[in-house]
Parts: structure tokens; C-alpha cells; sequence
């Protein structure tokens, strides 16, 4: 079980803004991400790069710059807060 104090719910919500590995579409960049989290750039860049080297999102190289995805491990990160918030 997870404890409240474990959860970073600003990691969260930027994690849950980040398109999951069943989509078919593109990885979003990090703009769209700052937008569906509906925070400043200057919290969700820290928040990505944490979650990048705890291996929930996977950076894409792109023509047009950087794109992020969810992995399978941040999938399931996002099922246990789910399954702690019950």
C-alpha cells in the first residue's frame, strides 16, 4: 500500500498528462504535457526529468525536438495511487 506521504501529486498529474504506451499517436511534446497538467514549465521540467530516471517516461528524439511517453512502469504507478485513493 502506498502512504499519502509517498505520493508527488504534482509527478502525478504531469505522469497522467503524458500519453500512455497503448497509444497510438505520437509522444506529446513537452508543451502539450505543461498544458494537459495545466502547470508552469518551470514545474513540470523537474517533474519529467525525475520521472525519466525512474524509468515512468521515455524521452522520444523527434524532428521537431523532444517527445515524452509513459512506460509500462509508469502505468502501473498510476494504477497503484488508483488503487490507494479506493
Amino acid at each position: 500500500m502506498i502512504s499519502p506521504t509517498s505520493v508527488d501529486w504534482t509527478s502525478l498529474n504531469t505522469l497522467r498528462a503524458t500519453p500512455g504506451p497503448e497509444v497510438t499517436a505520437l509522444p506529446a511534446s513537452f508543451l502539450s504535457i505543461t498544458k494537459a497538467a495545466n502547470l508552469k514549465p518551470a514545474i513540470v521540467r523537474p517533474v519529467l526529468d525525475g520521472l525519466l530516471r525512474q524509468g515512468f517516461v521515455r524521452e522520444y528524439e523527434t524532428q521537431y525536438g523532444k517527445a515524452y511517453a509513459r512506460t509500462l512502469e509508469g502505468n502501473q504507478r498510476i494504477r497503484e495511487v488508483k488503487e490507494w485513493l479506493r
